[in-house]
């Protein structure tokens, strides 16, 4: 059995202190303990390390000639244990983030990783492509580390396993259409006039609460069995589609400020019973310091731009 590095660090102690009480204050353990912890030590090692006295402890020839190595020992474990915490401080933290598929998230979170890899410690943020309706289940199964979501009164699907902070409340939904639809120009639309039309929907399983609110809202406004469009696995591609003229879609005001060419998103005339968010969520298990620094970059680009004046130029009070 070898010889544990506390008990080489004891070892030093005790000679370094030259009595067993002196050893075991610094030590802070009580006299008996390290007596026996001393003995152990020696019986492990087959020979007597010190001799003892009224006066206190003094080497044996033993435990002199191994008092320099163990001296050494402990010295370079410390000087490692040092180094570790160091390093670790430095060291890159990475964060596994699902990628949004629409402006101006798609920019904001390239800022944001090109801001956190030059910090110091740094943070290393890997996108991972999956559809976004995808990222609850994606981070209770550690898949990824943080995601984002559209929820519903703030209602977290496996609250068990998830936080989550809003990014967004969403006031105001629109209808995504083609650019060729003849409601296209009209400024508030009623969900009535789009009943014939093929309408996008999530899986009801992708997000539960979501797509009950969308169907629950068009029954509200008169629209109680909405004509349905085949479903596709992302946002991206329902945009395509409805590029190409299929069908429609419900969207908030991320996707709705900047239309992909094709599209237009109008104010659908609706009332929502409950309240909407976009939110970032992450697992319990994930780096907070790195989760906690990525949603600060978030917020920071997305918070509106304010616009610089011109300084007015001061007349000539001669003219």
């Amino acid at each position: 059995m070898a010889v544990e590095l506390a008990q080489w660090r004891m070892f030093v102690a005790i000679a370094d202190a030259g009595s067993l009480s002196r050893a075991a204050a610094r030590l802070q353990t009580d006299q008996p303990a390290l007596s026996r912890a001393l003995r152990r030590l020696e019986r492990l090692i087959g020979s007597e390390l010190f001799r003892r006295s009224p006066r206190g402890v003094t080497l044996t020839a033993l435990g002199a000639d191994l008092l320099d190595q163990a001296r050494h020992l402990v010295s370079a474990a410390d000087e490692l244990d040092a180094l570790a915490i160091a390093r670790g401080r430095t060291a890159t933290a990475v964060l596994r983030a699902g990628a949004l598929d629409f402006y101006p998230f798609t920019t904001a979170l390239a800022e944001a990783r090109a801001t956190l890899a030059a910090r110091r410690p740094p943070v290393a943020v890997e996108l991972i492509h999956i559809p976004w309706l995808a990222h609850p289940a994606a981070v209770a199964k550690g898949d990824i580390d943080i995601g984002f979501t559209l929820t519903v009164d703030r209602h977290l699907p496996s609250p068990e396993v998830l936080c989550s902070t809003p990014l967004r409340v969403e006031q105001q939904v629109y209808a995504l259409l083609p650019a060729s639809h003849p409601l296209a120009t009209t400024p508030s639309i009623n969900p009535r006039d789009l009943s014939d039309d093929p309408l996008h929907l999530p899986r009801r399983e992708d997000n539960p609460a979501i797509y009950d609110l969308i169907l629950e809202t068009l029954a509200d406004h008169g629209v109680l069995a909405p004509s349905r469009a085949p479903t596709v696995d992302s946002l991206a591609a329902v945009v395509q589609d409805i590029a190409a003229g299929n069908g429609w879609t419900i969207v908030t005001s991320g996707p709705a400020r900047h239309p992909v060419p094709g599209t237009v998103a109008q104010p659908l005339a609706v009332t929502l019973r409950h309240q909407v968010h976009l939110e970032a969520i992450w697992h319990k298990g994930a780096n907070q310091t790195a989760v906690r620094a990525l949603i600060s970059r978030l917020r920071h680009s997305n918070k509106p731009k304010s616009r610089t004046t011109q300084p007015r130029k001061k007349e000539n009070p001669g003219t």
